[in-house]
């Protein structure tokens, strides 16, 4: 059984938009410039085995509520960029992670209206 949206998109939330955004964050609030690789995390799999944000991301599409809307690519884009920008160490670029994801949000709560 899929889950609702709202518990979707939780676990979204949980399992890698939160993990991405840990060490940017913290790097934000202590301010200073970033040191290289910090940006960059090791994502796990629901197995708890290390995996990489696309593929955790894939795993989560798998029970999206609704997998052909129009708000998921574009968020899997926003998460490639944001992965990107963790490698180089671009700390705005990884951040841009988090209103994209509140767009996906906005996003798939409309369709449920």
């Amino acid at each position: 059984m899929k889950p609702q949206g709202s518990e979707w998109l939780r676990q979204v939330r949980h399992d890698l938009v939160k993990r991405l955004l840990w060490p940017a964050r913290d790097r934000r609030e202590l301010g200073g410039p970033v040191r290289p690789g910090e940006l960059v995390v090791t994502l796990v799999d629901d197995e708890g085995n290390p995996s990489t944000a696309a593929a955790v991301w894939a795993q989560l599409q798998i029970n999206a509520p609704e997998p052909s809307h129009p708000a998921l690519p574009a968020f899997e884009s926003a998460l490639a960029s944001a992965v990107a920008a963790a490698t180089c160490d671009d700390l705005d670029g990884v951040l841009a992670l988090d209103p994209a994801f509140e767009q996906l949000a906005h996003d798939l709560a409309k369709e449920r209206r």
